[in-house]
């Protein structure tokens, strides 16, 4: 099982799919910093040479919302219809010859939940590299930003460690989109039981994204939809809880949907 493991994971973090999520991330990331911050590193005449900074401009980058828009697209695009397509091409049936159905379901699921959340972080953790490298590495004094308390500086959930740990805030959020991957990730995989089509599978997770941030928002309750997971700044009211309890249920349901899914899977429809 561990020899099956690492090849399929080799082979599938190696397939154009993932390296175009990462792409593709990456550039939603720049956009969004092109459209919200200025691209030139150099201060207006007068102001802090730290006015333009790494950790501002990562926020900015991510804050645009063109990132998290798409972010459920890239998070199943490289490997949430791998069962389906392998299942499909009865590649599977030479696989169960060597281990147990549910041992081969486990390493795929596995697999996929690792490469959902690489899907997010790996781009985020990319633009953070890149504002490091080209910004300035402090931030400037309160009193030299449009800003007159420290809260305002990065409101809601994890905003109080910003000022003191910027790098820390930024890798504690990069963590919450690799749960944020591994989130619809499994939502793709889920679907792929019931819908046989891979391009359903991967876009399917980003119209049920899309839906409840409306229903979110129609019910006057946006702070539980879990775009803020990605933009914990983007709502005053954000917090650990309504950030992960609605990425823990959908997480818990569909994989409790692809498990259970398998009792009623007869592996004689391999052959």
């Amino acid at each position: 099982m561990l020899m099956f493991f690492k090849k399929e994971f080799i082979q599938t973090v190696t397939k154009r799919e993932f390296f175009a999520s990462i792409l593709v991330g990456f550039g939603l990331l720049f956009m969004g910093l092109g459209y919200f911050y200025s691209l030139n590193p150099s201060p207006p005449p007068g102001a802090n040479p730290a006015y333009y900074n790494a950790f501002d401009a990562w926020r900015q980058g991510l804050k645009a919302g063109i990132f998290v828009l798409f972010a459920p697209l890239l998070a199943s695009l490289s490997s949430a219809s791998s069962y389906l397509e392998e299942r499909e091409a009865r590649f599977s049936r030479y696989v169960l010859l060597r281990m147990p159905h549910r041992r081969y379901l486990v390493c795929k699921y596995l697999i996929n939940v690792i490469v959902g959340g690489l899907s997010i972080a790996i781009p985020l953790l990319l633009f953070y590299g890149y504002t490091l490298l080209v910004y300035a590495r402090s931030l400037p004094p309160l009193l030299q930003t449009p800003y007159t308390e420290e809260w305002m500086r990065a409101p809601g959930f994890l905003g109080g460690i910003y000022s003191l740990h910027p790098s820390l805030y930024i890798f504690a959020r990069i963590g919450l989109g690799f749960v944020f991957g591994i989130t619809y990730s499994t939502l793709g995989m889920a679907v792929s039981r019931f819908v046989h089509h891979k391009y359903l599978t991967t876009i399917i997770p980003l119209l049920f994204y899309w839906l409840l941030g409306f229903i979110a928002n129609f019910i006057n309750l946006p702070v539980f939809w879990s775009a803020y997971a990605l933009q914990t700044d983007g709502i005053l009211t954000s917090s650990l809880a309504n950030i992960l309890l609605p990425m823990l249920l959908l997480f818990t349901l569909t994989t409790l949907c692809i498990f259970i899914s398998i009792k009623k899977y007869d592996s004689k429809e391999m052959y």
